[in-house]
């Protein structure tokens, strides 16, 4: 009778552990930015808060498993995803379930939840616009650091160095940290229902300051990095990724210039990023059907009763506590 109960709670857990995507419709890009003030920086931050808040927000566990399986797939093999900072393929069923293994994959975020939102009900916590795909050993390392040049070598990540307090990322992401953490920025004000606080890019390292709370480091130097290494199409195919599933954009991959408007100034640097770097005027963005969706079914429903079975554990860890 004890084993009956059992079943029947677990799949009824189960149940209410699946994930069900909102879809939202692709969108004509010039058409989502057509409100936008350039006139003055100030006026160019508010009216794009305006247009990127309010996203639909999903639960950490299962949702945000699912939306990175999507956004972060290999191209070359579509059963493995690509951590982030090593660009090591990996498969999707080495996903972190609490197993130790240094070499599974879990959820980073870029912009650490630790400066400003440290709750799982905080919209921030679970928006995919900064979550990554990431070998867990990598993004241990990692930890809630600032980013900034310099520091030794990390051991397992080529391009990757550990300073004071400090990250520095490979060359061919460091494009893509910055215009995470811009967006991050802009979308979270403290002026709406996120629950979560006006988060603050700073030119400073954590080490050099006394608030670290709702701020991040090194503002500057993203900007530089934003210079760097400039949108590509992979980033671009994220983009519409995450927006088909919370229904808002990161504008500074649809528009890098708008981060030289807003920060250029006051990082002593002038001029804007070529509009090569920018989505077609135009353009429709939409995520890529997968035309082998149907014979994947079978490794995608095995997946989600993995994440069913890390809900669970979630769920008992929670009560533990």
């Amino acid at each position: 009778m004890r084993c009956l109960i059992f079943l029947v709670s677990f799949f009824s857990v189960c149940a209410f552990a699946q994930c069900e995507k909102q879809t939202h419709a692709p969108v004509n890009v010039d058409n989502y930015y057509s409100s936008v003030s350039e006139n003055s920086p100030i006026g160019l931050r508010n009216s794009l808060n305006r247009i990127i808040r309010g996203h639909t927000s999903y639960s950490y566990t299962p949702c945000v498993w699912e939306i990175l399986r999507e956004a972060d797939e290999d191209p070359s093999n579509d059963r493995n995803v690509v951590g982030f900072y090593t660009r090591r393929s990996i498969p999707k069923s080495d996903r972190d379930s609490g197993q130790n293994d240094p070499d599974s994959w879990n959820r980073e975020h870029i912009w650490a939840k630790s400066h400003g939102f440290p709750r799982r009900s905080q919209d921030a916590y679970t928006d995919a616009h900064h979550l990554v795909a990431a070998d867990r050993s990598v993004n241990s390392d990692r930890s809630d650091n600032d980013f900034e040049e310099g520091g030794a070598p990390d051991d397992e990540c080529t391009g990757c160095f550990e300073g004071s307090g400090t990250w520095e990322p490979p060359d061919e992401v460091k494009g893509n940290v910055a215009r995470m953490m811009f967006y991050m920025d802009i979308r979270y004000e403290g002026n709406d229902g996120s629950g979560t606080p006006d988060l603050q890019l700073v030119d400073l390292a954590s080490t050099e300051r006394s608030n670290t709370f709702g701020q991040f480091g090194k503002l500057c130097t993203l900007l530089d990095w934003h210079i760097q290494d400039p949108v590509d199409a992979r980033e671009r195919s994220r983009n519409n990724v995450i927006h088909s599933w919370q229904g808002n954009r990161n504008p500074f991959i649809d528009r890098p210039r708008y981060a030289m408007q807003i920060w250029g100034e006051q990082c002593g640097l002038s001029g804007e990023i070529s509009s090569l770097n920018e989505t077609p005027n135009g353009t429709v963005a939409a995520a890529e059907d997968n035309p082998e969706a149907s014979i994947l079914e079978a490794s995608a429903r095995i997946a989600q009763i993995e994440t069913e079975i890390e809900t669970i554990r979630e769920m008992l860890e929670d009560l533990s506590n």
